[in-house]
């Protein structure tokens, strides 16, 4: 496979200007495809975008907009035709400056910092942004009570599955606490629509910011004491409150606990940059209460057919009621 993967970049790297002394396969998943590539004028990046064509073109632009103006994402190189990526068989294929630095680490308090300041100056510098004539737009404004309702319908039918499986400790469990939680998201839906959420929706198509949707660990970098963000592939008009929980709930549910400390922390570092009035704050919250950990537990057994065990599904509840505790005395 991987002399597969080699042999595809030595087809697809003549379409642009480089004189290629290496090739190294980085990334051969089945979503992820990324090379790295000597030339005489240093290490480059080429990365298959294993998107849908009109989403891709969305993201690319996107990125080449940010790096022309100056925010540390890779710039895009574009091919020998002048175009920003060269398509092969249903993919998109793009060469990026390559970057050198190490990965942050989500246990050391200043790391984290950085992390967050680094995703509001992504939220505030992709104001702006306006997708070339004819690429589709990608966005998830004003989708969230849909989103919850999905989620909600989801956890009634996963009731179904369950009910099969009488002596499936997982499964009985799960029948014996979900009517609460399922309760719970749609209480919250009503909190969200009673909310600032439409009204900044509204105002938010009309001056739309990027959402990383991926943003983490694995797609941020920290080069000569600046941090760079990389692997823009999902991005998306949406309130920058989305890539905020996306952050915040996982790293909170993979310690067990919720750690208001912790989580005053990252907002602190966060607002230095891009500063959140109570109204947005209360949104954040509220769609913070959503059983978003929990479902994913759950999705993992019944949605993606994975062994989990009961311990699993019990330590979600127990965080989703912690985290309702605490957050509530936010609103």
């Amino acid at each position: 496979m991987q002399e597969k993967l080699t042999k595809l970049a030595e087809l697809l790297l003549p379409n642009w200007e480089f004189n290629v002394q290496s090739v190294e396969v980085i990334q051969g998943g089945q979503m992820a495809l990324v090379w790295k590539f000597m030339t005489d004028e240093g290490p480059k990046c080429l990365k298959r975008i294993h998107r849908p064509e009109k989403k891709a073109l969305f993201s690319i632009h996107a990125q080449d907009y940010l790096a022309k103006k100056g925010m540390r994402v890779p710039a895009i190189i574009p091919n020998k035709d002048g175009s920003l990526y060269t398509k092969h068989g249903p993919f998109l294929f793009v060469v990026y400056e390559w970057i050198e630095g190490r990965p942050f680490n989500l246990t050391v308090p200043e790391d984290l910092q950085w992390m967050m300041r680094g995703l509001g100056y992504y939220h505030t510098e992709s104001v702006g942004y306006v997708p070339p004539p004819a690429t589709p737009i990608f966005s998830k404004l004003g989708k969230w009570p849909k989103h919850y309702i999905k989620r909600c319908q989801q956890m009634e039918t996963w009731k179904l599955i369950a009910k099969r499986f009488p002596d499936d400790p997982f499964c009985q469990l799960y029948l014996a606490e979900i009517d609460q939680f399922i309760a719970k998201g749609r209480e919250i839906l009503e909190k969200l629509r009673a909310s600032h959420y439409p009204d900044w929706v509204a105002a938010c198509k009309k001056k739309p910011n990027l959402c990383h949707q991926d943003y983490g660990t694995g797609n941020t970098l920290l080069s000569e004491d600046q941090i760079w963000i990389i692997d823009l592939d999902t991005t998306t008009f949406d309130l920058p409150i989305r890539d905020l929980r996306k952050v915040i709930i996982p790293l909170m549910g993979d310690t067990g606990v919720w750690d208001h400390q912790l989580f005053e922390l990252m907002l602190a570092a966060y607002e230095e940059v891009a500063p959140l009035t109570a109204e947005q704050k209360n949104v954040m919250y509220i769609d913070m209460l959503f059983p978003y950990e929990l479902y994913e537990t759950v999705s993992e057994r019944f949605g993606r057919k994975n062994d989990i065990m009961p311990e699993e599904l019990m330590a979600a509840f127990e965080y989703e009621k912690r985290k309702t505790e605490q957050l509530s005395e936010l609103l």
